[in-house]
């Protein structure tokens, strides 16, 4: 029943369509190849992936609000925390900017209860195939950098938004960090990082 109600789904995207046959690149397109592919259960290695990783993740204890600033880096790359330390959110994460608040960084604890917020937004990042939209005006990227599966949004400056680059990526298996630059493009943003910056928060993964 599942994979029938998806097939219908698809079936209405194509009548959606007002030339399917011009709707390669559209996003259109992308979303139907999507649902394609999950019809077909081509994405199975990363359904099995993201489940392996959720059960582990779950039997781990969060750490407390004094590990999570302890963690917490004072530098990044070369540049410095703005404040002299970073603070904890209404949202769980643990939150600072550097450089003048030229790059912003939010890190959530992905154990326990905080799994699926953390994982499932990984997972559709992963699954998704829509690399641009707004005229092109905001791009996606996925990239290998240094071992860490990242994603990446690039934005112009007409887009109006606080950072034109963001990269997401999953750190120590367990830990979703967030990244935001201003002024520079996902590539200058992790340039501008070092992972090793992180390494407390290893020291905590046990």
């Amino acid at each position: 029943m599942k994979n029938i109600f998806k097939l219908t789904l698809i079936l209405l995207l194509l009548v959606s369509c007002k030339d399917a046959s011009n709707a390669t690149d559209s996003k259109e397109a992308k979303i139907i190849e999507s649902l394609i592919n999950e019809v077909n259960g081509n994405h199975v290695p990363i359904d099995e992936k993201y489940t392996k990783l959720m059960k582990e993740l779950k039997t781990k204890t969060l750490l407390s609000d004094d590990q999570l600033l302890e963690a917490y880096p004072k530098t990044m790359g070369s540049l410095s925390l703005d404040t002299n330390e970073a603070r904890i959110t209404s949202s769980e994460t643990v939150i600072g900017s550097f450089g003048a608040g030229a790059i912003r960084m939010e890190i959530l604890d992905a154990a326990a209860k905080n799994v699926m917020s953390a994982i499932i937004p990984l997972k559709m990042l992963e699954l998704n195939k829509v690399m641009s939209e707004n005229n092109n005006t905001i791009r996606y990227s996925k990239k290998e950098r240094n071992g860490v599966l990242t994603f990446g949004t690039d934005r112009d400056a007409s887009v109006g938004a606080d950072y034109e680059s963001e990269i997401r990526f999953l750190y120590d298996h367990r830990f979703y960090v967030t990244l935001e630059g201003k002024g520079m493009n996902v590539d200058e943003l992790w340039d501008a990082i070092q992972l090793d910056d992180l390494k407390q928060f290893k020291k905590f993964n046990n």
